[in-house]
């Protein structure tokens, strides 16, 4: 059963905006503003001078709220925080996003005043997220407590956990620009009141969490973090990219949310221990996830490439064997079937190479991919979009049909696509995408992902996890 008090962050029946603004340009504007746009709940806007903001009572105080409060935002100058907090707990409020700087990260006058907060939240168990944060998400509810502009489509299962704000938002919006929907996003910042490991546990036993992400710079509780994590790792994918892993990082990760890292190599180790993905930055991440969100986990590491350009397929198998993937050559017999379709100069060996014969692009696209599946002899698809290819809007309608029908006959065997295009062939790429067909960008990364994915299910498979009703 989840924590209700976590619950009461992404889930709140009641919120409480301290610091709420009518004036545009104001932070309290921006919170009021995205508060009002999605969410459904009760809504208490807080401002001393009362009246009236977006539509929503304003009161002159927590206190003055006709009904609990679970969730309070709190928006108002650092030094006013302890006094809100104060009166938070005498509404037995649950949670309350700290927005508000000025705290740890700033020096010893801002730690004392966070430990004052804390002090006072815990006399009743308030979780506070934060300070110095961005807010939280719940986009499947319609919350959006944070600074972000705008809450994202509803029907999202991949639940994000980020120390950085800005950061982690420039990870989350790039994500949804490619289709990918989420269900819960934590921006923690200072993380004063809130562990990892508890949003990890929470994420773990939450219904609408499928794949869990984690942008960290620093674990508090190491023991507890992995402990928790070798428990999720084994019923839903974790994926971690963790900075900080050279000196300077750690120095300037200390500057902005007082992180203090940790020896990366243990982390790593810990990591690879418990199962958890690790991916190296952002974008690895955003790979990895909708990689395992949409597609089946791969029975075994034998990659079948399909390319229209022989170069780029021998890059990505260079690619794709220096990560600990195999590209096998085809049996005489699925070389066989493939010859009859393709050129007498192009090769069915693996990769195959259809080459540059692009008025038979839709045709040999599906029905290569096709025969890669039915042939038993790869456990991954990887089609290689490239130029001519990428800008045939019906070569990507087919292959995402051709894949989803596949799929759909009870074949488990994830398809992706190394897409090497120009900016003007994304809309494309959506195509694709928007069918749950993933596409990475270049060889590098798709053969990175497709790696980091296969280990994942290699470690299932070694804990006695059956990945065939993943």
């Amino acid at each position: 059963m989840v924590d209700p008090r976590i619950d009461a962050i992404f889930n709140p029946r009641t919120v409480a905006l301290v610091g709420a603004s009518g004036e545009k340009g104001k932070m309290g504007y921006v919170f009021a503003r995205n508060l009002a746009s999605g969410y459904k709940g009760k809504i208490f806007m807080i401002n001393p001078k009362g009246g009236e903001i977006l539509g929503h009572a304003a009161y002159k105080s927590v206190l003055d709220c006709p009904d609990d409060i679970d969730l309070a935002v709190i928006v108002i100058p650092s030094l006013a925080v302890l006094g809100a907090i104060k009166e938070l707990v005498a509404k037995n409020c649950k949670a309350a996003v700290v927005i508000t700087a000025g705290f740890s990260e700033a020096g010893p006058e801002g730690k004392k005043l966070e430990e004052q907060i804390m002090v006072e939240a815990r006399k009743i168990g308030m979780k506070v997220v934060g300070p110095n944060c961005f807010g939280v998400y719940n986009c499947n509810i319609g919350l959006n407590a944070s600074m972000g502009i705008g809450t994202p489509e509803t029907g999202g299962d991949i639940s994000f956990l980020t120390q950085s704000g800005a950061y982690g938002m420039a990870i989350f919006t790039f994500a949804t620009d490619h289709s990918m929907r989420f269900a819960k996003i934590m921006a923690h910042g200072n993380k004063a009141g809130i562990e990892d490991y508890e949003v990890l546990k929470y994420f773990g036993e939450d219904a609408d969490t499928k794949v869990i992400c984690l942008f960290l710079e620093s674990i508090n509780k190491g023991r507890e973090f992995f402990d928790e994590a070798r428990k999720v790792a084994l019923t839903k994918p974790i994926i971690a990219t963790k900075t900080g892993r050279t000196v300077g990082a750690v120095r300037a990760a200390a500057s902005h949310t007082a992180a203090i890292a940790g020896s990366f190599t243990a982390y790593e180790a810990m990591f690879k221990q418990a199962g958890v993905i690790f991916a190296r930055n952002g974008m690895d991440m955003v790979n990895i996830a909708k990689g395992i969100d949409w597609q089946p986990l791969p029975r075994g590491k034998r990659v079948g490439i399909i390319t229209n350009s022989g170069g780029t397929g021998v890059e990505l198998t260079d690619l794709c064997e220096e990560n600990g993937l195999v590209v096998p050559e085809l049996s005489a017999e699925t070389q066989a079937k493939i010859a009859k379709l393709i050129p007498s100069f192009a090769s069915p060996r693996n990769p195959v190479d259809m080459t540059t014969i692009w008025p038979r692009f839709v045709e040999l696209y599906s029905k290569l991919t096709r025969i890669l599946y039915e042939s038993g002899e790869v456990d991954i698809v990887v089609a290689l979009v490239l130029q001519r290819a990428a800008y045939m809007p019906e070569v990507c309608t087919t292959l995402a049909d051709t894949v989803n029908d596949l799929l759909a006959e009870g074949r488990k065997i994830p398809t992706y696509v190394c897409w090497v295009s120009t900016r003007n062939a994304l809309a494309n790429m959506d195509l694709l995408q928007k069918k749950r067909v993933p596409c990475f960008d270049w060889p590098e990364r798709t053969a990175r992902a497709v790696s980091a994915i296969a280990d994942y299910a290699d470690f299932l498979k070694s804990r006695g996890v059956d990945i065939s009703k993943r």
